[in-house]
């Protein structure tokens, strides 16, 4: 697996995200502090395709709406906003797709700015992107690489 697994790039030119203390939003507002936020907040070096082709399967992924913004578009993020989940979601699905025996998993494990309609609409786009391909048990102790097999589930 892989630690933030989106922060392969950041905006530093986005706002300062919700994750991030209030005093690190106020030192932001200096050009050069978000210049050095970038360095820390780029944990990986690989594209989602570029992990999948290394090995990774397992993927931490922190998600946020940006405030202000209109609409529902989810970003990832790690003290910068990052590539809209939209696009990673599709970027992992073009690899499922050309790999049906792989399998992955996707833990969205820290969700910022996001109330329930945001929620629903990432629920809508995971299930656009992987289709049938989700495991949806509930029961995860039954779950086996064989039992996905034979469903065709791959996340």
């Amino acid at each position: 697996g892989s630690h933030d697994s989106f922060s392969y790039w950041v905006d530093e030119k986005s706002p300062v995200g919700p994750d991030q203390a209030t005093a690190i939003k106020r030192l932001a507002r200096i050009s050069l502090v978000k210049k050095i936020m970038k360095k820390w907040s780029v944990t990986q070096n690989l594209t989602f395709k570029e992990q999948l082709e290394g090995g990774i399967r397992y993927f931490d992924l922190r998600v946020s709406s940006k405030p202000g913004e209109i609409g529902q578009e989810i970003y990832f993020i790690h003290g910068l906003f990052g590539i809209k989940v939209w696009d990673g979601l599709k970027e992992i699905n073009t690899f499922l797709e050309q790999h049906p025996k792989e399998v992955i998993f996707l833990d969205f494990n820290h969700f910022y700015a996001m109330d329930d309609s945001h929620h629903f609409f990432l629920i809508n786009r995971i299930h656009s992107a992987f289709g049938s391909k989700l495991c949806s048990v509930e029961c995860v102790e039954y779950v086996t690489l064989q039992y996905m097999w034979e469903k065709k589930h791959q996340v």
